[in-house]
């Protein structure tokens, strides 16, 4: 299904209708993936897949294209309340899959949440491992957060809900309410303004968190029952809750600013509106857009398109995009290449009464069908490993993993794209070989050892100017 919508620009205080002076896209929504359970957080993956975790725990690889559905994990005992208790956040290593981690935040309990750290196995192509780097976190039924974003100084960061327990906001010794930042083993960063793993405070309920390309972090959060905020973080910020509501605009929140010295944020909506997943967006697929946050509504079920200034301070307008054509939307992924993928959330208890239509949840794709994207081809997994292994080190004629189980990969010189090889066993019989093998990785030769037996063998590489190398293999069946 196919839907066309022209995007007009509103002016985000007064309100007054303006037209932008670039030609506006006429924009396409492509139904990309169905029947999923509230997919709450979308990453892009290296191997050119949607990542996806689910509110039930569910981590999925989707095909961007075709739209398929891979199932990569189930967390275990993730705690679903009546309300928004689940799994709420997810992250890929920044080397991923060199380095095999995935990253997932949930409640495992009514009132306690966690921040785990699970390996990913090439071979099994699946999660085989857990380690839990924060537990112990406080939960509730709703109010959790939360989101987890690599940032440009290479920490990770993660943003906490209050729990329903609004002055643990303003205690910077507790993590709730917080933007936290830590090393990928959950270690407070070393110049962290705190001494411990906290950046910034006083948030309520975030669910939108960002980086421009300039570096600066931004955060949305759901206000009480007015001041819905868009922030823009910095080291050390206090962002007012629970003293604070959206400005400084009435007589005893002006007396709270003097004293907490409260960084305001730069956009704020009242009546609430409920915004929740956020991404920044400077690509020339929407020629408009650039320069903008792309920030998802629930309660008002639309995506809202924030223009900011040069500087990134201020935003200056504001789109409201397909208000009630899709139901609540949780998140949005901008992939490389400019693609925008959007992640309704109407099978939950908030909207699952009246919302959930027959193919929700969905994921839904903005297309503009003037432009012309640049492709980013789904790859294998453990393509990109060996890629990434290649373009790390120096070293040539390595044969790894040994012993080896499935296949087995080779370190050539970077400069060889086509290879022969042989494989003998210890009677000196040839037991496998190519000639002229094309490298999909160039200096990476690897091969399928599945058909033999357990043993040693003597792999032989041959190039086209007759330089041969012969290495050592091991084979072990499980």
């Amino acid at each position: 299904m196919t839907r066309l919508l022209k995007s007009m620009w509103v002016a985000v205080c007064v309100g007054v209708v303006t037209w932008s002076p670039v030609a506006q896209s006429e924009l396409q929504l492509q139904d990309v993936a169905t029947a999923l359970t509230v997919p709450w957080d979308l990453v892009w993956g290296p191997d050119n897949y949607i990542w996806c975790m689910e509110k039930t725990g569910r981590i999925t690889r989707i095909h961007a294209d075709e739209g398929t559905v891979e199932e990569v994990h189930q967390i275990p005992g993730v705690y679903q309340s009546f309300d928004n208790s689940g799994a709420h956040a997810m992250m890929l290593h920044p080397d991923f899959p060199a380095q095999p981690y995935l990253y997932v935040n949930y409640t495992y309990s009514e009132f306690r949440g966690r921040l785990d750290k699970l390996t990913y196995s090439l071979s099994e192509g699946a999660v085989v491992a857990s380690e839990t780097l924060l537990d112990e976190l406080p939960g509730n039924s709703s109010h959790n957060g939360s989101r987890l974003q690599e940032g440009p100084d290479g920490y990770m960061y993660f943003c906490t809900g209050d729990m329903y327990m609004a002055m643990i906001a303003q205690d910077v010794d507790n993590l709730g309410g917080k933007v936290l930042r830590m090393d990928w083993d959950g270690n407070p960063a070393p110049d962290n303004p705190f001494g411990n793993r906290v950046y910034s405070y006083g948030h309520r309920n975030p669910q939108g968190l960002t980086f421009s390309d300039s570096g600066q972090l931004y955060l949305s959060e759901h206000g009480p029952a007015n001041d819905d905020e868009v922030n823009r973080i910095v080291a050390g910020g206090n962002y007012g809750w629970p003293h604070i509501e959206g400005f400084c605009d009435t007589p005893e929140e002006v007396s709270a600013c003097d004293s907490l010295t409260q960084i305001p944020p730069i956009a704020a909506w009242t009546p609430t509106e409920a915004p929740c997943g956020m991404s920044y967006f400077n690509h020339p697929s929407i020629p408009e857009w650039e320069n903008t946050l792309l920030l998802c509504f629930l309660k008002q079920q639309h995506l809202k398109v924030l223009h900011l200034d040069d500087a990134g301070e201020t935003v200056e307008l504001e789109e409201k995009m397909w208000e009630q054509e899709m139901g609540r939307l949780r998140d949005v992924l901008v992939a490389p290449n400019g693609r925008v993928f959007l992640a309704t959330s109407n099978r939950e208890i908030n909207g699952w009464d009246f919302l959930a239509q027959d193919l929700d949840d969905r994921i839904v794709e903005v297309v503009n069908p003037d432009h012309d994207y640049d492709v980013l081809a789904p790859r294998p997994i453990r393509e990109v490993f060996l890629e990434q292994v290649a373009a790390q080190t120096h070293v040539v004629n390595v044969v790894f993993p040994q012993p080896a189980h499935t296949d087995v990969s080779v370190l050539l010189d970077r400069e060889l794209d086509e290879v022969s090889f042989r494989v003998f066993d210890t009677h000196g019989r040839q037991v496998m070989g190519a000639d002229n093998m094309t490298l999909s990785v160039p200096g990476l030769l690897n091969v399928s050892v599945t058909h033999l037996a357990s043993g040693v063998y003597v792999l032989r590489v041959a190039t086209a100017d007759g330089h041969t190398q012969a290495l050592p293999l091991v084979v072990r069946r499980r």
